[in-house]
C-alpha cells in the first residue's frame, strides 16, 4: 500500500500529468479528424485508413490511462444507492465490449435482490475485471460472469480460463502500477478494490493451472 505522502505526491503528478498530456492530445485527435474530413467521404484507401485508426484508438488508450491515473490518485466518495445487483451487473456486461474473438457468458442469479452501492463504480469494477480475465487468455475465448445472493451478501464472480494467478505476485497483485502486462499501468485491480473497500465490500479470488475467480463481494441492501 502506498503512503498518505505518497498518495498526495501521485494527485499532484497525475494532475500536472494528465493536463499537459491531454492538451497535445486534444491537438493531435483534431488533426486526425480534419484529415479525416478533407479526405471526404469517398472509400479512403486502406493504408490510410488503417493508419487514422490506430491514431484514433492509440489516443483513446492513452486518454484513459489518464483518467485512470487521475481517478486513482483522487479520493473516492461512493455515491451508494438501493439498485438490483443483476441490474447493474447486466448492464455492465451490455456496455462492454469483449476483444475480438472473445464473448462475456452471463449468469444473473440475484433476481431481485438489492444491495446498497455505487452501482456505476462497481459496474466500472466489473469491466476492470472483464478486462483483467480476457488478458489472462490472450484476448480470446469465453469469459463467464455471474451473480448470486446469500447470507453474507451478494456476490459478483468473474471467471477466465487462463493459467491462473503467478504466486511470485499473488501478494500484490491489486496495488498499483503492478502488472505483467506489456501495455496499461497496473490499475485495473487496484481501482476496482478501490471501489469495492469504498463500499463496504471486498475482492476475493480462487486460482488453479486451468483458470482464476475474481469475486465482487459486496453487503445487501
Amino acid at each position: 500500500m502506498i503512503t498518505k505522502g505518497e498518495a498526495e505526491l501521485l494527485r499532484r503528478a497525475a494532475s500536472v500529468i494528465g493536463h499537459d498530456l491531454r492538451n497535445p492530445m486534444a491537438v493531435i485527435n483534431n488533426s486526425a479528424y480534419f484529415v479525416r474530413a478533407k479526405l471526404g467521404q469517398a472509400k479512403l484507401d486502406p493504408k490510410v485508413e488503417k493508419h487514422l485508426k490506430i491514431i484514433e484508438s492509440e489516443i483513446a488508450r492513452a486518454d484513459k490511462l489518464i483518467a485512470d491515473m487521475l481517478t486513482f490518485s483522487r479520493p473516492y466518495e461512493p455515491a451508494a444507492e438501493t439498485v438490483p445487483l443483476d441490474s447493474v451487473v447486466g448492464d455492465a456486461v451490455e456496455n462492454y465490449t469483449p476483444p475480438e474473438g472473445g464473448k462475456v457468458d452471463l449468469k444473473l442469479g440475484a433476481k431481485g435482490v438489492n444491495g446498497k452501492f455505487d452501482g456505476k463504480a462497481i459496474g466500472d469494477a466489473v469491466k476492470r475485471l472483464l478486462e483483467n480475465a480476457f488478458a489472462a487468455q490472450d484476448e480470446k475465448g469465453t469469459v463467464k460472469v455471474a451473480t448470486t445472493a446469500g447470507k453474507d451478501g451478494l456476490t459478483i464472480s468473474v471467471t477466465d480460463a487462463g493459467k491462473g494467478v503467478d504466486p511470485k505476485i499473488a501478494d500484490v497483485m491489486f496495488e498499483a502500477f503492478m502488472t505483467t502486462k506489456p501495455k496499461g499501468m497496473g490499475l485495473g485491480l487496484a481501482l476496482a478494490r478501490k471501489y469495492l473497500e469504498g463500499n463496504g465490500g471486498s475482492v476475493a479470488y480462487e486460482t488453479s493451472p486451468k483458470g482464476s475467480t475474481f469475486k465482487l463481494l459486496l453487503p445487501k441492501a
